[in-house]
């Protein structure tokens, strides 16, 4: 690959073109291939479907729908989630009411609010026929990364080019700002490397770069640098790849006494943080009210227009048009009101925060920054992180590439795996800051991730380095070679399971629990079935009184436990084949992650016979020879 930038952006705008098309292209294989029967157990469709109720709302014609008994399941269905709304049956129908493309506002259960990409057919009139609501690829993501992929080749601003070939890795880095410049700040509470961090942050300087492990407080030491520059009057701009780790940020903003203001769908956001999201400060607004009484009489003079159906004469449809004319004009003027009262939210908040692909929401595109810091960066697509870069003249990258990288889907989308802050922390090492003391881990739960992918940089702080639960080893590698423990793959050749596995990990999350009654546990698995499995055999314990249904378990896939943490974990490896094959379990990162989110107790459950063929869970096994950590699951079947 060239070293030139453009080169660069190009062969990402073909990588998300790719990435763009393989989920159409997934999507339209299973909607043509797939019955309908089919694509309802799925989860894909819902048919038939029942208008309950047309309104208006921000964007176009509002829907509820009701799907009857038997029309399918909730399934992918979310809130933003964009569907395609067909009527049932007779093809004149088609003709007639159109098909059309909306997004689901709300869901509860079968029932589902959307809102159509225009003003849709008479409001009334929908509710006498049925309708079929189909998944459909979600493009918003992709026009906003290909709308910042654009921007970044047609910069003409030699400033702005000389940041965008430094974020790319492929320029000098950024001239250093003079001391004289820096944002005083707080310091106090932070350890030497989290206020290292800090002061990089406070610098000024156009590019930072914070390599944060696990448990070393990358967060704390974000909030404590964003408050820092507010303080000094910046404003800044918060901003992460998922929904989660943009809550968390708020919440800890929050606590620090900032006003952070969460832009994003409520729908979308954790209970925790919804008063402080963008829509709720709106509301707040005393002008507010002006907007709900608009909308009222909005929604007024549309029934009145609604009430004039066919073969009326001229005087009846023109006054059906007025009214329908009159609806529309209150409608903008309650959107141009909501529009102004979100700035001026924006405006006046110390922090905003969102994902990325939602720095590039509308309400975002006139406000002015200082400062974009991007958390957990090492998860984001390149493009997506030049979304946030657009927002202001300075840039902050805090993550881990040792931990989860970004989803990508096809083989032509690989080239968008290498994150931003990867390559910038492979090109600038010596410009990054790291953090290197973490206060989560037992020291001995840290070795294996400290020794392969910290080249040992990493301390355990002394009041975590030898926090242990009585009866159990910090970190255990436990063999299940020779108990016959078979993977199992479903009938569409897809996830896998491993049936007794599932019933060893229950049984000792039951006995962790019966000696640790107030601990926090983890169960993770590689695969959906093995996690599905693992929860299902857990409610079983729950249902038969073995184990109490107030214990604090959770049950998840590795990407769930991203950025949490937890008393102990334990990891159910799943794969038992004599073909040697580990699956998603060859990417390390993905275990590391799954073992670091233990403070107490890592215990690690798989087949070594099969897994050894890996390179890395091969040395990973003799790491738990060599310290003491291993031990065969016959000792608890004897």
């Amino acid at each position: 690959m060239s070293d030139h930038p453009l080169d660069l952006l190009t062969s990402w705008t073909q990588a998300l073109l790719a990435e763009r098309e393989e989920e159409r292209q997934r999507l339209r294989e299973v909607l043509a291939n797939s019955s309908l029967k089919v694509r309802r157990a799925e989860g894909l469709t819902w048919s038939p479907a029942e208008v309950t109720e047309a309104s208006y709302a921000f964007g176009g014609a509002k829907w509820s729908l009701t799907c009857q008994e038997g029309g399918g399941l909730p399934g992918i269905f979310r809130v933003g989630s964009a569907v395609l709304l067909t009527p049932v049956g007779n093809p004149n129908d088609v003709e007639e009411w159109g098909i059309w493309p909306a997004r689901v506002m709300s869901m509860r259960g079968m029932h589902m609010d959307v809102v159509l990409e225009g003003d849709g057919p008479e409001g009334v009139a929908v509710q006498h026929i049925k309708w079929t609501v189909d998944a459909r690829a979600d493009e918003r993501s992709y026009q906003a990364m290909a709308h910042a992929l654009s921007h970044w080749v047609n910069i003409e601003s030699p400033e702005l080019k000389g940041l965008r070939d430094a974020a790319l890795a492929l320029g000098e880095w950024p001239a250093s700002p003079h001391p004289e410049d820096a944002v005083p700040g707080n310091l106090l509470d932070l350890n030497a490397a989290q206020a290292n961090a800090a002061t990089a942050v406070w610098s000024r300087a156009p590019l930072t770069l914070l390599h944060g492990p696990p448990g070393t407080g990358k967060t704390r030491s974000l909030v404590t640098a964003i408050a820092g520059l507010v303080a000094a009057g910046e404003k800044v701009v918060a901003a992460a790849p998922s929904n989660m780790a943009v809550d968390v940020l708020v919440e800890r903003l929050s606590e620090a006494g900032l006003n952070a203001v969460r832009v994003g769908h409520p729908m979308r956001v954790s209970d925790r943080v919804l008063e402080r999201t963008l829509d709720a400060q709106v509301q707040q607004q005393p002008e507010y009210s002006r907007v709900v009484k608009t909308r009222q009489e909005a929604g007024q003079r549309q029934r009145e227009a609604d009430r004039y159906v066919r073969n009326f004469g001229s005087e009846q449809r023109e006054a059906r048009r007025a009214a329908r004319a009159d609806a529309r004009a209150m409608r903008k003027e309650a959107e141009e009101l909501e529009a102004y009262l979100a700035e001026k939210v924006i405006r006046e908040a110390d922090v905003v925060c969102a994902t990325l692909v939602g720095c590039d929401d509308r309400r975002l595109r006139s406000a002015s920054f200082d400062v974009a810091v991007v958390d957990e960066a090492a998860q984001a697509l390149p493009p997506a992180t030049l979304i946030a870069m657009r927002r202001a003249p300075r840039l902050v990258l805090c993550g881990d590439p040792h931990q989860l990288p970004p989803t990508v889907k096809s083989l032509k989308g690989r080239p968008l795996e290498n994150t931003m802050l990867e390559r910038l922390i492979e090109k600038f090492p010596d410009q990054t800051v790291m953090l290197e003391v973490q206060h989560r881990m037992h020291s001995q739960i840290m070795s294996a991730g400290n020794a392969h992918f910290y080249d040992g940089k990493l301390k355990a702080h002394e009041e975590v380095a030898s926090r242990s639960l009585d009866g159990l080893k910090p970190w255990l590698w436990v063999d299940t070679a020779g108990c016959g423990f078979e993977e199992e793959r479903s009938e569409e050749g897809g996830s896998v399971s491993n049936r007794e596995e599932a019933r060893f990990v229950v049984e000792r999350a039951s006995e962790w629990l019966g000696a640790h009654p107030g601990m926090s546990l983890g169960i993770v698995a590689p695969y959906s079935a093995q996690v599905e499995l693992l929860r299902n055999t857990w409610h079983e314990r729950v249902v038969s009184g073995e184990v109490s249904s107030s214990a604090d378990v959770t049950i998840h896939t590795v990407d769930g436990f991203q950025g949490q943490e937890r008393d102990g974990m334990i990891v159910s490896l799943t794969r038992s084949n004599d073909r040697g094959e580990v699956g998603f379990l060859s990417e390390s990162r993905r275990i590391h992650v799954a073992q670091t989110r233990a403070k107490m107790a890592c215990m690690l459950v798989g087949d070594s016979a099969t897994l050894s063929a890996d390179p890395y869970l091969g040395w990973l096994l003799e790491h738990a020879q060599e310290r003491d950590a291993y031990d065969s699951a016959w000792s608890w079947m004897m």
